[in-house]
């Protein structure tokens, strides 16, 4: 590879501002040498392909499709004696392959080159799939309209001069989609595989069975989509709301249509993982076919979402029919890799069975863990033999990792870590940075979702390789995924908002050298794609345009709200009085909007021409003596911060829908000391604890206020307890502490964590979240 770029070494790259303006290309070429001059295509432009190469000629006749399409321009496909490289002349689009080299140097099977000069256009490449995504390349240096589905007049069909040599960081670059909590049409999934290929992206997982919904037909057990394909009901709102829409759900897809999808993918050099989900999320098979349970006569498909403790049980009847089943997935999928789940599978129901119990002891296994590793490589062993590689979520490492898996990282980078130094492969998709089912701006505005926080330029901002592995190591991790799960998206257009454009920027990721990845340039090239998007029909997220607000204190001690947006070439106005920003509101200075008293602020980013970019900012702000004010915390919080460094005293109270809006805690106590500045009188403190009991977040036990002058002796003012009160739901506790007057600069608040869950709970054992926020003094 390094000799390979040294071939190239004057395309020294550089997105300009010349370039920025002309090469707006997601994902970021390895390299690209800019020059002046472009290539017209016009009535009498020829799309040459070589002889004998017939793979070739459909990647020709993409390109003629869209200009025929949108231009009206019909381009001839000729063919030509492949016997060196083409020279450019006439105005030709030529089409070549290297045989794997350019010059001396070997070229990989996804390395392209493209060259565009005033005389001609060509594309190089060892392999059709490297030609297939130079055409990508070629197709974003064409006007947006390019991607329309109907004739778009006056447009100058200008591409400008470049040569690019091109080659992805990674072999593995994913997009998966899970179709068993919603499913999704078969037009749908096509347009999900026109979109990856677009972002060179060359893999997608589908997510075929589960607790709710088993989708694919298996001849030799209909009752898997008879049954199992079928549920009575579906929540509505939120998880911890338990509410139903009474109404039958179901779907799947017949052999034939997962043939049909499969060929059309391959068109597209995107290669289909299916996964089938086991031991656990198994529940609409036991559905269909109870006997594959532990004891049960009878099941039922899913209607809630999470996890369920009915598993298949590991009997020699269960792995004949997971034998079978694989074995008709095999003759569906030419992929290498089968993924088989493996993941949240709870040991419960093989606790409590005796055939599991004997089991254990016929095999010499020390648990229930280690019985799962067993399970585990009986299909390892059986995919093995088919000629197949298997791929499972990192649970599938506890109890002992089976011989030849890879894994797929989830839970943290940590499972990743842990499979290669073991020599095993991996594919890193942690939920920080690559669940996608994560809310993206301010969740009031959002449309509902699971919960989390994960905006554009965090997924940007990943490198799947962690640091500290040794050279051997860092091979074996062959790439990175984006996950789409589907509780709370049930259709396509708001599938296509939680992907786009956060799969663009992963693309990225996946394609680019760390060291050449740049938000800034990133998010004006992504201007460009946007209105691809836009001509591809894709609902996408216009997010990035939102606006974030920040408080903190000036130096005349006043409570300032700052705005921002990542566009910095917008214009942010704003109210507060609580209506709806225009452009002709107040525009923001970067001094901030000053505040006195509660307000409810208003805000959006603007175009120059006052086009309104992205949504209104809603927000109300609680101004007391500790708003903006910077604490200490002993222990810090895990994933929920308030959405800020200062969560807690942000002005912003915790709402009962938005966990992102509280600071939370796991299995540890809040012990936060905030520093009002001055030594000054106080009347009250008050604060708020979020109780979700199913999302295991508990009323701490006890909680205690105590203020000091100087920050080293403290008084208590009261000490009180709460978890007698606690109860099932979703509430908010508000509590408000008297100080009557006592003087002073320093206050303490320590709550003792809940504990260890209670037996009767489904997470019985595992440690409680606390959840707080807004901490008011007056």
């Amino acid at each position: 590879m390094k000799k390979l770029i040294g071939l190239f070494s004057l395309l020294a790259f550089s997105f300009s501002s010349f370039a920025q303006n002309k090469y707006n290309i997601i994902p970021k070429p390895t390299q690209l040498l800019a020059t002046t001059g472009e290539f017209l295509v016009n009535a009498q432009t020829k799309i040459l392909i070589p002889k004998n190469a017939p793979e070739i000629r459909p990647l020709a006749e993409i390109i003629a499709e869209r200009f025929l399409v949108t231009s009206g321009i019909t381009l001839a496909i000729e063919e030509y004696e492949l016997t060196s490289v083409p020279i450019l002349k006439n105005q030709n689009i030529i089409f070549s392959l290297l045989k794997n080299k350019v010059g001396d140097q070997k070229l990989g099977e996804e390395d392209y080159v493209l060259k565009v000069a005033s005389n001609g256009i060509l594309l190089s490449a060892a392999t059709s799939k490297g030609d297939f995504y130079a055409l990508q390349s070629l197709l974003q240096l064409l006007p947006p309209q390019i991607f329309s589905s109907s004739l778009e007049n006056s447009v100058k069909w200008a591409i400008p001069n470049c040569t690019i040599f091109d080659h992805p960081r990674y072999t593995y670059r994913g997009l998966m989609l899970d179709v068993g909590r919603h499913f999704f049409p078969v037009s749908f999934i096509k347009k999900y595989i026109d979109l990856l290929a677009m972002h060179k992206m060359n893999t997608f997982h589908w997510h075929l069975t589960e607790d709710q919904g088993w989708r694919i037909e298996i001849k030799k057990y209909p009752k898997l989509t008879e049954i199992g394909s079928k549920r009575k009901e579906t929540m509505k709102g939120h998880y911890n709301e338990q509410q139903f829409d009474g109404k039958p759900y179901g779907g799947f897809y017949t052999q034939d249509q997962i043939r049909e999808v499969v060929a059309y993918a391959q068109k597209k050099y995107v290669n289909i993982i299916p996964e089938i989900e086991m031991p656990g999320h198994a529940l609409a098979a036991l559905a269909a076919y109870p006997e594959l349970g532990c004891g049960k006569s009878s099941y039922e498909v899913g209607t809630k979402w999470g996890v369920y403790d009915d598993v298949f049980c590991p009997t020699e009847q269960t792995f004949t029919f997971l034998e079978d089943v694989l074995t008709e997935v095999i003759a569906l999928f030419p992929s290498n890799y089968i993924h088989i789940g493996g993941d949240e599978c709870p040991k419960v129901s093989w606790k409590n069975s005796q055939f599991c119990q004997d089991l254990i002891k016929k095999e010499g296994l020390k648990d229930e863990h280690e019985l799962q590793s067993y399970f585990i490589k009986r299909i390892d062993k059986f995919l093995t033999s088919k000629g197949k590689k298997m791929i499972g979520w990192d649970e599938i490492l506890e109890g002992g990792i089976s011989p030849n898996a890879t894994i797929m990282s989830w839970r943290g980078i940590e499972g990743g870590i842990a499979a290669v130094k073991q020599n095993h492969d991996a594919i890193m998709t942690p939920g920080s940075h690559c669940y996608l089912d994560h809310y993206q701006s301010d969740p009031s505005s959002e449309p509902l979702a699971i919960g989390g926080f994960l905006p554009l330029e965090k997924v940007y901002s990943y490198d799947p390789t962690p640091k500290g592995l040794t050279p051997e190591q860092a091979n074996h991790i062959l790439g990175v995924q984006a996950n789409l799960w589907t509780e709370y998206i049930p259709t396509s257009t708001q599938a296509e908002y939680m992907v786009y454009p956060r799969a663009s920027a992963l693309a990225e990721v996946a394609w680019t050298a760390n060291e050449a990845k740049d938000y800034k340039d990133f998010t004006n090239r992504l201007k460009t794609h946007f209105k691809r998007l836009r001509y591809l029909a894709v609902n996408y997220s216009n997010s990035y345009y939102d606006i974030s607000a920040t408080s903190s204190i000036n130096v005349k001690n006043q409570v300032v709200i700052k705005l921002q947006t990542s566009y910095n070439q917008s214009i942010i106005r704003y109210t507060i009085d609580g209506s709806t920003p225009t452009a002709s509101s107040s525009i923001y200075q970067p001094i901030g909007i000053i505040s006195t008293k509660d307000v409810t602020l208003r805000a959006a980013a603007f175009s120059l021409n006052g086009e309104k970019l992205g949504k209104d900012l809603n927000k109300y702000f609680y101004i007391n003596k500790a708003t903006g004010r910077k604490y200490t915390l002993v222990n810090q919080p895990k994933n929920y911060t308030g959405g800020e460094t200062f969560g807690l005293t942000n002005g912003v109270k915790g709402e009962e829908g938005n966990l992102a809006t509280w600071v939370g805690f796991e299995g540890k106590d809040l012990d936060v000391t905030i520093d009002l500045g001055q030594v000054m009188n106080l009347n009250k403190v008050s604060f708020a604890f979020l109780r979700s009991s199913a999302s295991w977040i508990m009323l701490p036990q006890e909680v205690e206020v105590s203020i000091s002058n100087d920050g080293k002796k403290f008084t208590s003012i009261q000490k009180m307890p709460l978890g007698s009160i606690d109860s099932e739901g979703r509430a908010i506790q508000q509590l408000s502490i008297a100080a009557d007057g006592k003087k002073g600069r320093f206050i303490k608040i320590f709550a003792k964590n809940y504990g260890n869950l209670p037996d009767n709970h489904p997470g019985k054992g595992s440690s409680a979240w606390l959840f707080v926020d807004e901490i008011g003094v007056e």
